[in-house]
């Protein structure tokens, strides 16, 4: 099978490889779709993990299924999570699905980015089969919008709530049209580039602001723009340093502050510790997305809460991944790369 074996982000090359081998408790799944995540163009992450087969993002149908296996079969339209958690350990117990040793090192064999990839049992938990409404490459989209419900549903939002959103691209405006659909009515998109603003604007119908350099500029701006003081919920899409800053400066007494997106590791946020204090500010981050996000983030789309097809605006083949990569790293005129491989 021809798979896309990533070496750093401009060299990604075509390879021969064995279709996966499964045993009697797997599937083989011949992909269709898979989207190209922001983590895929990380090198300081993958390059150190490289030559690897990325993507996680996988859509396709079943190949071929283990003997033992139930509940599926040859020709099943599906969705395959790829982090699982095992279900036993304290975290799980606990219900914090991501933060299992197991859930962060689950992934397919040997990625999405290639013509077949095997499902463990594991995976199975997470496998999704697609209604005939959800095409492969909508299916893609269903990782990325169960992380944004992981996150917003850390953050306990209510209806009323004001928020602000920081970085208006493919995940920002998923995050606007969950909230909507969670009944909020009261948000401010900000976005420093104005073709992605122009795109969110049409797609929300939320008032998206450019950020200025100036703090007190933009603290202005959304109050104007939410008449209000400030924002309970504020949710950082944008991996900037400065973005993050600037979310703690918007939000408002006893607000909570979700930091989204990864920064490089040798990145760090400078604090100013009293602020923080006396607005008694709650500082939240997320990491992926569980079983029961996924189910939700498919509900979304497949009953027409949630639009995602509007999000995808460039399509590659296997040849083109790196292109897929470098254009999503450039953030130009771009919201959802997606790679459709058969």
């Amino acid at each position: 099978m021809k798979a896309a074996v990533y070496y750093s982000n401009d060299n990604v090359v075509v390879q021969d490889m064995p279709i996966p081998d499964i045993n009697d408790n797997e599937l083989l799944v011949k992909t269709k779709s898979c989207g190209i995540c922001v983590a895929d163009t990380m090198e300081w992450y993958q390059q150190p993990k490289a030559p690897l087969v990325l993507g996680h993002e996988a859509t396709g149908i079943v190949e071929k299924v283990g003997s033992n296996v139930e509940g599926f079969s040859v020709g099943d339209r599906v969705f395959v999570h790829h982090h699982i958690p095992c279900m036993k350990c304290e975290h799980c117990n606990n219900h914090n699905y991501t933060l299992c040793a197991v859930f962060k090192k689950t992934n397919y064999r040997p990625g999405g980015f290639c013509e077949y990839f095997a499902v463990s049992p594991l995976h199975m938990m997470d496998t999704l089969i697609l209604p005939d409404n959800v095409s492969f490459e909508e299916g893609t989209l269903i990782e990325p919008l169960a992380c944004a419900v992981h996150a917003i549903k850390r953050t306990n939002v209510r209806p009323g709530d004001r928020v602000a959103i920081i970085g208006a691209g493919s995940i920002g405006i998923m995050f606007a049209q969950i909230l909507k659909a969670y009944g909020v009515r009261n948000i401010v998109m900000f976005e420093i580039d104005g073709w992605r603003a122009k795109m969110a604007e049409k797609i929300t119908q939320n008032n998206v602001l450019k950020p200025s350099a100036d703090i007190r500029e933009n603290i202005d701006a959304y109050k104007m723009a939410a008449k209000s003081d400030g924002a309970n919920k504020v949710f950082v899409m944008a991996k900037d340093i400065n973005a993050m800053s600037m979310g703690l400066e918007l939000a408002y007494g006893g607000a909570t502050v979700m930091l989204f997106a990864t920064p490089r590791d040798d990145e760090y946020l400078p604090l100013y510790v009293s602020k923080a204090f006396f607005k008694e500010l709650t500082i939240m981050l997320s990491y992926s997305a569980d079983h029961l996000d996924t189910r939700e983030a498919l509900e979304l789309i497949s009953s027409g809460r949630i639009e995602v097809k509007n999000l995808i605006t460039h399509r590659f083949s296997l040849d083109e991944v790196s292109k897929g990569i470098l254009l999503t790293a450039g953030r130009t005129k771009t919201l959802k790369c997606v790679v459709n491989v058969q």
